[in-house]
């Protein structure tokens, strides 16, 4: 009996994806100054890409075992955690890039975003950057 090789390495692709996914949304990397609080960062925006990418192989890989002779098993699985795989990395990804902006923004390094926003909005989020480093003091 031939293994399916390519459908194992697609549904290994997605699990890693997931995982990847799990630890974006997980371990905040980026610290507020002033605070003992993190957010997301930079590196959690690549980790989120990289699953989305992963995503994408997992279901290349699914497809191409199609001419093996094992048409269940991790082929469909392989594809269909793709799928969710890079729904949910976009998702992460969208999240994640938020954080890193207003973490930018309250350390004080200004992105062009954020520098288009009217004083009104730019009030509002000092005021929240505020809040935040009066309820998470520096320890």
């Amino acid at each position: 009996m031939k293994k399916n090789v390519k459908g194992f390495i697609g549904l290994f692709s997605g699990i890693a994806a997931f995982v990847l996914i799990i630890a974006a949304l997980a371990v905040p990397t980026n610290p507020l100054n002033g605070t003992s609080l993190a957010l997301h960062g930079s590196a959690n925006t690549t980790m989120a890409m990289i699953a989305g990418v992963l995503g994408i192989a997992a279901i290349v890989f699914g497809i191409m075992s199609r001419k093996d002779a094992d048409k269940t098993g991790p082929r469909k699985a392989g594809v269909i955690v793709g799928v969710f795989a890079i729904i949910f990395a976009l998702i992460a990804g969208g999240i994640c890039s938020l954080s890193k902006t207003f973490v930018d923004y309250a350390n004080g390094k200004l992105d062009t975003s954020v520098v288009q926003m009217d004083d009104s909005q730019k009030k509002d989020l000092d005021k929240l950057v505020d809040q935040l480093r009066q309820q998470y003091p520096e320890k």
